[in-house]
């Protein structure tokens, strides 16, 4: 899949997905794209979608060149994000000032839903966390990533640390 005509904030045409290969290109090129902010809300960071190598390192490069911005990343299984040894919980915990991890709220947790908001413009949507045939998205929609970022914010601010998710260090 060609995802090179894809650019942040100037590409239009919305985008109706379907399978993993399809759903990892479109993270690593809107991630790596990202100037300004990326929020994620996931079950548990599928590592074959955000433990991608291109994806981590997109993460990375927008900590280290940007270190006032702040990613905010809401999961639902703290517990199958520790014993599967997330590579973004690693990175998250490397940058811990840069990126954010917290719990969903129990009110949240019927939200079955899994989405990636990059700046203000770009998204991707799977209505059920585990499907990926039928997976949404834009380039340049500031509207939906704006309804996406307030039910964001909303569980955002009913989430919980998980203790799980700090790195001891001894």
């Amino acid at each position: 899949m060609d995802t090179s005509r894809h650019v942040l904030g100037e590409s239009r045409r919305p985008l109706s997905l379907s399978g993993l290969e399809a759903l990892q290109e479109h993270v690593c090129r809107m991630a790596g794209q990202a100037r300004r902010r990326l929020l994620l809300s996931s079950h548990h960071l599928d590592d074959r979608i955000y433990g991608q190598p291109c994806f981590v390192e997109a993460v990375r490069q927008l900590a280290i060149r940007h270190p006032a911005i702040r990613m905010e990343i809401l999961v639902e299984d703290a517990q199958r994000l520790t014993r599967q040894g997330s590579r973004l919980l690693l990175l998250a915990q490397d940058l811990p000032s840069s990126i954010a991890i917290r719990c969903r709220d129990p009110e949240d947790r019927d939200d079955e839903r899994t989405f990636l908001l990059v700046d203000d413009c770009g998204y991707l949507l799977r209505n059920l966390w585990h499907d990926l045939h039928d997976i949404r998205g834009n380039y340049a929609d500031r509207g939906q990533v704006r309804r996406l970022e307030q039910e964001f914010r909303r569980m955002w601010e009913r989430s919980h640390l998980d203790p799980a998710l700090r790195r001891l260090h001894l």
